[in-house]
């Protein structure tokens, strides 16, 4: 299952009608969670990491990618305001 399908199965189960992101994704997009403002929801995600490993046979340090799944808490759009400078 991809991360779209998680989150968009979270937002059916839920019935929510707006848009939804986490607190980095927010303020990537400009906004600050109000003070105060609890998840409307968490679920697990899956989030890439990279390690070094060293190949037996030549002792050459290689790049090992992989996912594992991390909690990820999720805020509406009523949830946020825009950053003011």
């Amino acid at each position: 299952m991809t991360n779209t399908e998680i989150i968009q199965g979270e937002i059916s189960t839920r019935k929510i009608t707006e848009e939804v992101d986490t607190y980095p994704g927010w303020k990537r997009k400009g906004f600050k969670v109000k003070k105060g403002s609890k998840a409307t929801f968490k679920t697990k995600i899956w989030k890439p990491k990279t390690k070094k490993v060293k190949d037996k046979e030549t002792g050459e340090e290689k790049k090992k990618s992989y996912f594992i799944l991390v909690k990820a808490y999720y805020f509406t759009k009523s949830q946020v305001e825009k950053i003011e400078d």
